[in-house]
This record gives structure tokens, sequence and C-alpha cells, in this order.
């Protein structure tokens, strides 16, 4: 399975590392679309995107990026979920689905920062590995505004109602927490939160008291996605050898 991972971040040191340790054992690249052209999806088996410091609702893209790569990347996003590609979007990424699939993305009001506690909504196969309510790391200003017809609703947290979604009929997924983020980036998160933000009354030792709850999120999460586009891409070739045997 070749897996193509879309790095969002804006820095130039980029988010791959928080993803690579849950890419073990299958062929993977990345690209990043904030300095390159997305590429064709041709030898693309399922996508994986990162967060960004990007902001949807207000058409921030960062400083010297390449001018219009959030646009293309939701166009871009479009034409691979439409094209049965197992996609599973993360923060920014799961906005960007938001913005293809549903009634669109718009800031959080207020912010939600620290480790909260996430509880589905309905039955579904990427969140059957975890117990609901779980707790998991969050930090975003953006959030997707509601699901729309193209889109289910599958997870929920106090302050955010979209926080994790499926696109219906197709194997995507979007999650608004951050599965992948290690405890060193969340402090640094934290604390930048808390100044940009006093209003919010970060206490970030206590928010760092509960980081342990997430220890296993984000290896069961992103171990799933890889079964269920394994299992997608098994079931699509079987079906096109049927196909071929009745013609």
């Amino acid at each position: 399975m070749r897996v193509l991972l879309v790095d969002n971040y804006l820095d130039p040191a980029g988010g791959t590392h928080n993803f690579a340790p849950h890419l073990s054992g299958v062929e993977w690249r990345h690209t990043r679309p904030t300095r390159e052209a997305l590429p064709a999806l041709d030898g693309v088996d399922a996508i994986l995107m990162t967060g960004s410091g990007a902001n949807l609702a207000d058409g921030y893209e960062g400083v010297d990026m390449r001018p219009g790569w959030t646009g293309e990347l939701v166009d871009w996003t479009r034409r691979a979920v439409l094209a049965g590609i197992p996609t599973l979007g993360v923060c920014f990424g799961h906005q960007v689905l938001g913005a293809a699939f549903g009634e669109g993305v718009a800031k959080a009001k207020p912010p939600e920062v620290g480790y909260v506690e996430i509880r589905a909504l309905a039955p579904d196969p990427l969140l059957l590995v975890l117990p609901s309510p779980f707790t998991c790391f969050v930090s975003h200003e953006d959030e997707v505004i509601g699901p729309g017809p193209a889109i289910q609703v599958i997870a929920s947290s106090a302050l955010c109602k979209v926080q994790a979604l499926r696109v219906r009929g197709q194997p995507a997924w979007g999650i608004q927490f951050h599965a992948e983020m290690s405890q060193a980036e969340g402090i640094e998160l934290l604390k930048y939160r808390a100044e940009k933000h006093p209003e919010l009354g970060l206490d970030v030792d206590s928010e760092l008291a509960k980081a342990h709850l997430m220890a296993q999120v984000g290896p069961k999460i992103f171990s799933r996605f890889l079964e269920l586009a394994q299992e997608h891409i098994a079931a699509a070739a079987s079906s096109l050898s049927l196909i071929h045997i009745s013609e």
C-alpha cells in the first residue's frame, strides 16, 4: 500500500516527523503543498493530511507560501475522495474535508485547546478501536461549521460539535483532535495558546497532568485507518476481478 502524507505545516521543519512513526510497515512518501504543486493521484492508495498553522476560515495561508495552495488542496482532496482513495485528515486536514464536502469552516468561539474528552456519536469503523469517551489533545482556532448532506458527524466534544467526521459513502474521515501530537509539541502549543488567549484561563500544568490519558489514541487510530484503507483496496481489487471474469 502506497500512502501519501500531505504535510501542511507552515514552518520549514514540517510535521512529517509526528506521523512517520505511525506509518511503519507501509510504503509512504510526503508532499508539501505549501511549497510544491500537489502530485497526480495515480499510484496513491491512501492519503493522510496533517494539521497546519494556516486558517481556512480567514483565508490565511502563511507567509512566503505558494499563493492559493489552500484552495488547490481543497479541490485536490475532493477529487481524491470522490475517486475512492482512503483519506484521513487531522485538524487542518479535517477542516479541508469540511470545506470540500460540508458547509465550510468558521472561527471557533472560543478556540479549543488542551486535553479534552471526546465522545463518539455514532458507530463507525474508524473509532471503534477507542473507548467512548476518550481523551486527546486539541489545539485549533477554526472548526467545521456543520455536517451538510455529504458528511456524517461521528464524534463531538463540549466545545466542538464536529470533532470527527466521515464523508458519506467514502472511506474518508476527518479528526479535529491531534492523535499524532507528541507531549513536547503539545507543551509548546499549550504555552502559545495560553499566551495568545488569556481569556481561556489555561493552566498548562493542569492540562499536562492529563497527557498520559491519550497514550494509545495515536497508535490505535492510525493503525486502524491503515487497516481500513487496506480492506478498501482489497475489496476494490476483488470487485474489479469479478467484473473481468463476468466479461
